[in-house]
């Protein structure tokens, strides 16, 4: 007998779409019966209806500097992320040992879906010595920025190598977020030395060309090095070219972009001021063009929401000095919803979105097959979602972060149903999971399956 059987929908993953049902025994994934098939008896059973039933989302980049943990996670499970990849940092002389056990308690403690780490790497001397025992306990992802000078969090290109060398070392991936830190903080104490301090001061202080300039050298260090690479949030068709041309001549060089680079362009900060403050910013619409392009051909590979929600205080800080506004927007709600609303409105064939949301973050990052699939023996993680109502966000689902741009859009695709190892956590419009119900998902070596 089933655990649960979800029965008769239209089931859609990376490789198509077709009329079934799914049978889920211990948390897993036990069959896909076709259409017409005799099916067994379950202890739960699930009428899929007019819902079309996807793959859990898997989020491979979040930040939970406002809700924490847990309150992210609740986010994440009305929208239909099941397992999400957060970044960690601790005290640029804290080990990395303390800072992923602190977060992985957290994440045992408060975390009602599945999760793993990316582990930031302040840059010492120490550090690069210390990626095998963090690998050892299963993180194999690092994550190096090239930007934010004045911050403290820029490394050295003499760092990014020795990491990168450690990193290859145990079978992980580094991503790295590229912008020319020296450029972009040359250009923002320009622009504030000048009194420029307006919303439409902000985006030229960090041009396409930052972008473009830091993934060139990315590309160079992966050539070196030989530890693969992995781009967040792209931002530009500049950045984005200088991804294709490495790729061109065999670098193992893979590719984010996030919904707001896709549905927002600069218009959107110099309306929304502080709200839309995010790094890299918002480009140009024919930017836009050239990601949603990219997505729809592969040439982005994953998704990533980058959610990072702040208060409204600390946004508001921006109003009058859009340099003093953190960077960020939540959007761990809408990551799924407004994608597959794009996807709609642009054409873009449903599995090649579900792919770069769900399978390609679970294979990049170690987490498959148990993530990213509805194959037998995969994690029971599903989502049976509305393909027709479009309305915006509920904003009660806000209350404790500062709204993104897109909280007013109505969007379609919203879920119904969040599953998590055969669980549901989400339904009727609130999550059921307890604290503490989501697990620690260990990243595998990197294998021969991704390769540029």
């Amino acid at each position: 007998m089933l655990d649960m059987l979800i029965r008769d929908g239209e089931i859609v993953d990376g490789q198509g779409i077709i009329r079934g049902s799914i049978g889920i025994v211990g948390g897993h994934i036990a069959a896909r019966y076709a259409h017409g098939a005799e099916l067994p008896a379950a202890r739960e059973t699930i009428d899929a209806g007019d819902l079309i039933v996807a793959p859990g989302i898997v989020d491979p980049h979040v930040h939970f500097y406002g809700e924490g943990i847990g309150g992210y996670s609740q986010l994440a499970a009305i929208g239909g992320i099941t397992t999400f990849i957060g970044m960690i940092r601790g005290m640029p002389e804290e080990p990395l040992e303390s800072v992923v056990g602190r977060h992985v308690k957290s994440g045992h403690d408060e975390s009602v879906v599945d999760f793993s780490f990316h582990v930031v790497l302040h840059d010492r001397d120490d550090v690069p010595g210390q990626i095998a025992a963090a690998a050892a306990r299963g993180f194999r992802s690092f994550k190096l920025f090239l930007a934010y000078k004045s911050r403290g969090m820029m490394v050295s290109e003499r760092f990014l190598h020795d990491a990168m060398r450690a990193i290859h070392r145990v079978g992980g991936i580094a991503l790295v977020h590229a912008e020319d830190g020296e450029l972009v903080d040359g250009l923002e104490q320009q622009a504030l030395a000048e009194g420029r301090r307006r919303p439409e001061d902000y985006a030229p202080t960090r041009p396409p060309e930052a972008e473009a300039i830091a993934i060139e050298m990315v590309a160079l260090a992966v050539q070196l090095t030989g530890c693969p690479a992995y781009i967040v949030h792209v931002s530009s068709e500049a950045g984005l070219a200088a991804v294709q041309r490495a790729r061109a001549r065999g670098v193992s060089l893979w590719a984010e972009t996030c919904p707001q680079y896709i549905l927002l362009n600069d218009e959107a900060v110099r309306t929304r001021g502080p709200m839309a403050r995010i790094a890299p910013p918002l480009r140009a619409p024919s930017d836009q063009r050239a990601l949603g392009t990219a997505v729809a051909t592969g040439a982005i590979n994953t998704i990533g929401s980058d959610h990072a929600s702040y208060g409204w205080e600390a946004k508001s800080a921006g109003n009058d000095d859009i340099f003093a506004a953190p960077f960020g927007m939540p959007g761990a709600p809408i990551h799924w919803p407004s994608m597959f609303t794009w996807a709609i409105d642009n054409g873009v064939p449903l599995p090649v979105l579900v792919r770069a949301m769900t399978e390609a973050p679970a294979r990049m990052f170690g987490l498959a097959p148990r993530k990213g699939t509805l194959l037998p023996g995969a994690d029971a993680d599903v989502i049976l979602f509305d393909r027709t109502t479009r309305r915006p966000i509920d904003k009660t689902v806000w209350a404790n972060v500062c709204p993104s741009p897109l909280v007013d859009t109505p969007f379609v695709g919203w879920p119904e149903i969040t599953i998590r190892r055969g669980e549901i956590v989400f339904q009727g419009g609130r999550v059921t999971a307890a604290d503490g119900s989501g697990v620690l998902i260990e990243q595998k070596p990197r294998g021969s399956e991704w390769s540029a």
